[in-house]
Protein backbone atom coordinates (compact mmCIF):
# COMPACT_ATOMS: atom_id res chain seq x y z
CA UNK A 1 0.00 0.00 0.00
CA UNK A 2 1.13 3.64 -0.83
CA UNK A 3 2.02 6.03 1.46
CA UNK A 4 -0.56 8.32 -0.64
CA UNK A 5 -3.62 5.68 -0.33
CA UNK A 6 -3.11 5.27 3.88
CA UNK A 7 -3.41 9.11 4.17
CA UNK A 8 -6.85 10.25 4.52
CA UNK A 9 -8.12 12.38 1.65
CA UNK A 10 -7.73 15.69 3.32
CA UNK A 11 -4.19 14.78 4.08
CA UNK A 12 -3.38 14.86 0.68
CA UNK A 13 -1.66 18.28 -1.13
CA UNK A 14 -4.56 20.00 -3.01
CA UNK A 15 -3.03 21.23 -6.22
CA UNK A 16 -5.17 23.81 -8.72
CA UNK A 17 -4.46 23.47 -11.78
CA UNK A 18 -5.63 26.55 -14.50
CA UNK A 19 -5.24 26.02 -18.44
CA UNK A 20 -7.90 27.22 -20.76
CA UNK A 21 -7.43 23.79 -22.80
CA UNK A 22 -9.76 21.31 -21.02
CA UNK A 23 -7.24 18.20 -22.03
CA UNK A 24 -4.38 19.73 -20.45
CA UNK A 25 -6.21 19.96 -17.21
CA UNK A 26 -8.05 16.63 -17.64
CA UNK A 27 -5.00 14.52 -18.06
CA UNK A 28 -2.33 16.46 -15.43
CA UNK A 29 -5.87 16.03 -12.86
CA UNK A 30 -5.87 12.12 -13.88
CA UNK A 31 -1.89 11.90 -13.33
CA UNK A 32 -1.55 13.71 -10.32
CA UNK A 33 -4.52 12.10 -8.55
CA UNK A 34 -2.56 8.57 -9.39
CA UNK A 35 0.67 9.98 -7.89
CA UNK A 36 -0.96 11.38 -4.88
CA UNK A 37 -3.00 14.80 -4.96
CA UNK A 38 -6.18 15.98 -4.63
CA UNK A 39 -6.39 18.22 -7.65
CA UNK A 40 -9.27 20.92 -9.24
CA UNK A 41 -9.25 23.02 -12.07
CA UNK A 42 -9.80 26.21 -13.45
CA UNK A 43 -10.34 27.11 -17.01
CA UNK A 44 -9.03 30.73 -16.38
CA UNK A 45 -7.36 32.61 -14.01
CA UNK A 46 -10.84 34.36 -12.49
CA UNK A 47 -12.22 31.22 -12.17
CA UNK A 48 -9.34 29.96 -10.57
CA UNK A 49 -9.11 32.48 -7.71
CA UNK A 50 -12.77 31.92 -7.03
CA UNK A 51 -11.90 28.13 -6.35
CA UNK A 52 -8.77 29.25 -4.35
CA UNK A 53 -11.00 31.26 -2.10
CA UNK A 54 -13.14 28.34 -1.55
CA UNK A 55 -10.57 25.46 -1.06
CA UNK A 56 -6.94 26.72 -0.70
CA UNK A 57 -4.70 24.66 -2.42
CA UNK A 58 -1.25 23.62 -1.36
CA UNK A 59 0.09 24.72 -4.97
CA UNK A 60 -0.91 26.23 -8.13
CA UNK A 61 0.07 25.36 -11.88
CA UNK A 62 -1.34 27.51 -14.07
CA UNK A 63 -0.77 28.27 -18.21
CA UNK A 64 -0.17 32.27 -19.10
CA UNK A 65 -2.30 32.55 -21.43
CA UNK A 66 -5.90 32.78 -21.08
CA UNK A 67 -9.17 34.06 -21.49
CA UNK A 68 -10.61 36.78 -18.74
CA UNK A 69 -7.46 36.53 -16.53
CA UNK A 70 -3.88 35.42 -17.77
CA UNK A 71 -1.62 33.76 -15.28
CA UNK A 72 0.21 36.27 -14.68
CA UNK A 73 -2.41 38.50 -13.42
CA UNK A 74 -4.06 35.05 -11.19
CA UNK A 75 -0.22 35.26 -10.06
CA UNK A 76 -0.57 38.79 -8.47
CA UNK A 77 -4.25 38.22 -7.72
CA UNK A 78 -3.22 35.21 -5.43
CA UNK A 79 -0.31 36.85 -3.96
CA UNK A 80 -2.64 39.39 -2.36
CA UNK A 81 -4.50 37.02 -0.43
CA UNK A 82 -4.28 36.37 3.14
CA UNK A 83 -1.78 33.32 2.94
CA UNK A 84 -1.12 34.46 -0.88
CA UNK A 85 2.45 34.98 -0.50
CA UNK A 86 3.93 31.81 0.47
CA UNK A 87 1.86 29.68 -2.06
CA UNK A 88 3.65 28.09 -4.74
CA UNK A 89 3.02 28.58 -8.09
CA UNK A 90 4.30 27.08 -11.19
CA UNK A 91 3.68 29.73 -14.56
CA UNK A 92 3.85 27.47 -17.89
CA UNK A 93 3.39 29.07 -21.53
CA UNK A 94 3.80 27.47 -25.16
CA UNK A 95 3.87 30.67 -26.80
CA UNK A 96 6.88 31.21 -29.07
CA UNK A 97 7.07 34.98 -27.74
CA UNK A 98 8.98 35.29 -24.36
CA UNK A 99 6.75 36.60 -21.65
CA UNK A 100 7.47 39.58 -19.67
CA UNK A 101 7.84 37.59 -15.69
CA UNK A 102 10.07 40.35 -14.24
CA UNK A 103 7.23 41.73 -12.42
CA UNK A 104 5.60 38.29 -11.25
CA UNK A 105 5.95 36.21 -8.23
CA UNK A 106 5.58 33.04 -9.46
CA UNK A 107 7.71 30.17 -8.14
CA UNK A 108 8.70 28.52 -11.07
CA UNK A 109 8.25 29.06 -15.17
CA UNK A 110 8.07 26.11 -17.55
CA UNK A 111 7.87 25.99 -21.33
CA UNK A 112 5.15 23.84 -22.57
CA UNK A 113 4.93 21.02 -23.55
CA UNK A 114 5.67 20.39 -19.84
CA UNK A 115 6.80 16.94 -19.52
CA UNK A 116 5.05 14.67 -16.49
CA UNK A 117 7.73 13.99 -14.95
CA UNK A 118 9.40 17.43 -14.84
CA UNK A 119 6.46 18.70 -13.54
CA UNK A 120 6.14 15.65 -10.90
CA UNK A 121 9.89 16.67 -9.95
CA UNK A 122 9.16 20.71 -9.30
CA UNK A 123 6.15 19.73 -7.72
CA UNK A 124 7.61 17.50 -4.98
CA UNK A 125 10.87 20.59 -4.69
CA UNK A 126 8.02 22.57 -3.94
CA UNK A 127 5.93 20.51 -1.82
CA UNK A 128 8.12 18.64 0.17
CA UNK A 129 7.48 15.80 2.06
CA UNK A 130 4.42 15.02 -0.09
CA UNK A 131 3.83 12.18 -2.79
Amino acid sequence: MSTASALPQAALPLLLIVDDEVDITDTYSMLLELHGYRVITACHGADALDKARQHWPDLVISDCMMPVMNGLELCAALRRLPGGAQLPVILCSGAPERHDLSQSSHNLFLRKPVFFDRLLEEIGRLLPGHP
